[in-house]
Formats: C-alpha cells, sequence, structure tokens
C-alpha cells in the first residue's frame, strides 16, 4: 500500500475570478471561453483593470491540476501537490491554500522569479475566460522533483498544460519513468483543445506507453483523434488509455475502456460558473478510483460533483460541501 492516493503535477497559479460583462472581452481582444497566455506587464494591467471596474477578485490556489488534487483531498484522498511557484505574496498564498488542505506539496522555489496567476473572468451565461501569466511555474526542472513524492504515490495525474514549457516537458518524462518503475499509475488530463491541437507531438510521447487514464472533455477528445464523431474519437483514445472519461457537460460523461464504451448520465444544474467543472469532475473521479470504486460510478460521482460545482462561483466547492455532496450521492445511488 502507498502512502499517497493521488500526486498532481502541473502549473502552480493562483487563480484570481471576476464576474464580468462581456462587452470587455472586446476591449481585451480575448475570445470567450479561451485560455490566453500573457506577459507579465499584460496580465499587471488586465488585473488593474479588473479591480478597478469590479472589486477585488476571489483567489484561491489554481491551475488545473490543482483544482484537481484540492477535490480529491478534500473528498477524503491523501494527495500530493508538485508544481513551482516563487517566495512572493502568492507564492505564499498558494503554499497555504495546499496546507490547510493536507496537501503534501514540493512547490516553492528558491529561484528568483514572479509566481505565476489566472485571471478567471466569467460571463453572465456561466462561460469562462482565462488570461494566464505562468511566471515560474513554467519553470519546473527535473532538478526540482521530488523523486520520493512520485514512488510513493498510487496514481500521478499530469496536466497537458506542462507540455507548453520545455522544463516543464523535461520534468514530466522523468515523473513518467520513474512512476512506471515503481508501479505507479498514469493519469492525464488533454486540458485544452488548443494544447491539443499546437503540442500534439509532445502528448504522443506521453502516451507512447499505454497510461491507465485520460481526462478530457468532448472537444479535445474530437481535436486528438481529427474526427467530428464523439464515438470514433472515445474508440480512437482506446488506443493509448487502458479507461479515458470523457465530460459531456450537462449531459453527463463517456466512459471507454478495453473496446466498451458506456454513457454517464449527467445530472441537473443551475449554472452560473463553469470554471473548473472539468477538474472538479477528474478529482471526483480520482477519489472513487483510490477507493476502489468501479469507473462507471466514479465517473457518475465526478458528474454528480461537477454539477455541484457549477453552482458555485470560484473553481470549487466550500470544503464543508464536498463531504456533503459524498453523502448526497450515496443516498440517490441507494434509491
Amino acid at each position: 500500500m502507498k502512502k499517497i492516493n493521488v500526486l498532481g503535477v502541473g502549473a502552480a497559479l493562483v487563480d484570481q475570478q471576476f464576474s464580468i460583462d462581456d462587452s470587455l472581452l472586446k476591449d481585451l481582444a480575448l475570445t470567450k471561453g479561451s485560455m490566453d497566455l500573457k506577459e507579465r506587464e499584460t496580465q499587471t494591467q488586465t488585473y488593474e483593470k479588473l479591480i478597478g471596474l469590479y472589486g477585488a477578485s476571489q483567489d484561491a490556489c489554481g491551475g488545473s491540476s490543482t483544482n484537481t488534487i484540492y477535490a480529491a483531498a478534500i473528498l477524503g484522498s491523501k494527495c500530493s501537490f508538485i508544481g513551482k511557484v516563487a517566495d512572493d505574496k502568492n507564492g505564499r498564498f498558494y503554499v497555504e491554500n495546499l496546507n490547510k488542505a493536507n496537501i503534501k506539496n514540493k512547490c516553492m522555489s528558491p529561484d528568483k522569479g514572479v509566481s505565476g496567476n489566472c485571471l478567471v473572468m466569467v460571463s453572465p451565461d456561466a462561460e469562462r475566460t482565462m488570461s494566464t501569466f505562468l511566471g515560474i511555474s513554467s519553470e519546473l526542472k527535473v532538478s526540482d522533483l521530488d523523486e520520493e513524492m512520485i514512488k510513493e504515490a498510487e496514481i500521478v495525474y499530469l496536466e497537458a498544460y506542462l507540455v507548453t514549457s520545455d522544463d516543464n516537458f523535461d520534468a514530466t518524462k522523468r515523473i513518467l519513468e520513474i512512476g512506471k518503475k515503481n508501479g505507479t499509475k498514469i493519469a492525464i488530463s488533454l486540458s485544452d483543445s488548443f494544447i491539443v491541437k499546437g503540442f500534439k507531438n509532445r502528448l504522443l510521447e506521453w502516451l507512447e506507453i499505454k497510461i491507465d487514464y485520460l481526462f478530457c472533455n468532448k472537444e479535445e477528445a474530437k481535436a486528438f483523434s481529427n474526427s467530428e464523431s464523439i464515438e470514433t474519437s472515445a474508440n480512437e483514445l482506446q488506443n493509448y488509455a487502458e479507461t479515458s472519461f470523457i465530460t459531456l457537460g450537462k449531459e453527463g460523461a463517456i466512459v471507454s475502456s478495453k473496446n466498451k464504451i458506456i454513457k454517464i448520465e449527467g445530472f441537473p444544474a443551475s449554472a452560473i460558473d463553469t470554471n473548473g467543472a472539468g477538474d472538479m469532475f477528474a478529482g471526483g473521479v480520482l477519489h472513487k478510483l483510490s477507493a476502489g470504486y468501479e469507473n462507471e460510478i466514479s465517473a457518475s460521482f465526478g458528474c454528480f460533483l461537477a454539477s455541484k460545482g457549477v453552482e458555485n462561483f470560484g473553481p470549487r466547492l466550500p470544503d464543508e460541501e464536498y463531504v456533503k455532496s459524498l453523502k448526497n450521492f450515496k443516498k440517490i445511488r441507494n434509491r
């Protein structure tokens, strides 16, 4: 038995979230629903404009993998995280958030630099648009890794945003090497259609040896398989992962494994903010998988948790709502 259920690796970013008017996106030259990478100066100017228009942001330790691991940890899994922040205000805030959730972490760096942040702008229809400054998070190197943390994990979860940086990509290849030598299951999130389209060769390097779990939404699955058919995409992903979890928004999810494709029904929700819904789904699934549940039940709980997440402003629920979700899902299953 390993000490840690799930180890997350990803961009260590402070999420700074605002409710906005759609007219602002045009002023900022941002495409609604997209994720854009920005330089520090541009990011600072955008942040100051948002503060001036909408007041203080709602902040949380963020990044895709972080949000996933946070959910799994609060649900009761033993979790750890590897990323990179600087010893500055955002970096200290980030690590403090992880520590409060009892997430063992290797993040704080002695290197000079600035911690990254993600400006999350939520439109009235609940769609989120992101402006991201990676900062020092893009400089995670092999030398920054804690190999014991990797060896002691049952599952390592990697976000595809890591392939955009040479340093990060080299570090992930070392993580995969250590994990495979030590019987660690590998889970990968495709993260964003932009990443799939722009960095597919690097993703294929990750997937040279069939992994255990692949997470994506339907658009990412289609982009990866070069198909407009979700059924074709689900079949294609079976070549790369033992099990793939494909989210379909309010329609639920698909579980594709061993020449079997199962549709998981979604749960009704009054969405006000879709930011982090996919991450929350993955966190719920990984928590259930690490507790020994089957793929279908794990995916169903992931859908249930995400349905609660989109009814809340911000990338995660209040901590007590995670535990409540576990109890309520159990009641639904027992009906």
